[in-house]
Parts: structure tokens; sequence; C-alpha cells
């Protein structure tokens, strides 16, 4: 385990919860496709879409000096490429609700939800200090 400052520590904690935000988020966006009265879809997925540009930027600036020494923990950085990589499948189609419906269910929710459960296995020792 790396030993973190505490202001690491505070910026892995804010980290995990930014996931958690964003999991509830996803949950919200493929509720709406079922539930019409959840009518703040587009704003919750734009939302996200700012958080995954926040978590990328976080990754690359704080997580990869934080845990350089930590293969595992960088592959994990590495691979949420593969969750932006899902969401630019949305490029173009966000007006087009099947489409978008298919890409947030089918890629773009499964592939954050995989990463987020992959690099929390490796985060949780020290979001619970």
């Amino acid at each position: 385990m790396v030993k973190l400052t505490p202001e690491q520590l505070a910026v892995v904690r804010q980290y995990a919860a930014l996931l958690d935000t964003m999991e509830e988020g996803f949950a919200y966006v493929v509720e709406s496709f079922q539930n019409y009265e959840r009518t703040q879809a587009d704003v919750v997925l734009a939302d996200i879409f700012t958080a995954l540009g926040q978590i990328d930027m976080t990754n690359q600036q704080s997580l990869a000096s934080f845990f350089a020494e930590d293969q595992a923990i960088m592959a994990e950085i590495e691979w949420f490429s593969a969750v932006t990589d899902e969401a630019w499948k949305l490029d173009g189609k966000l007006n087009d609700p099947n489409a978008k419906q298919h890409i947030v269910e089918n890629y773009l929710a499964p592939a954050f939800e995989a990463w987020k459960t992959n690099i929390m296995d490796h985060l949780r020792q020290y979001v619970e200090q």
C-alpha cells in the first residue's frame, strides 16, 4: 500500500465520491428510458460527460503520480480510456433517443460500472482509512 499524505487521501476520497455520484447518475439515466417522469436525464447525462472529463484529468494529473509505483492502479487508470471510448459512441447521436438508449444501456453504463468496480477494489483501502 502506497503511503499517501492527508491531502492525497482527500483527493482519493473525493474521487471515490464522484464515482459513486456518477453511478447514481447512470442509474437515473437508464431508468429514464422506461420511466418518463425522470425528465432530467439529458441534464444528468451532460453532468456525467463533465465528470468523465474530471476523472480523466484527475487520473492523469493526480492518481498517476500518487500511485506511480502501484502497477494495478496504473492499469486501471489506463483502462479508463475504454469508458471514454464508449462515451464517444454517443457523438452525434444525442438527439436520437433509440441510439442514445442503446449506447448508454449496452455500452457506456456497463463499461463505467465494470471500470469503477475494478478501480475501487484497489482504492477502497485508502477511502476506508
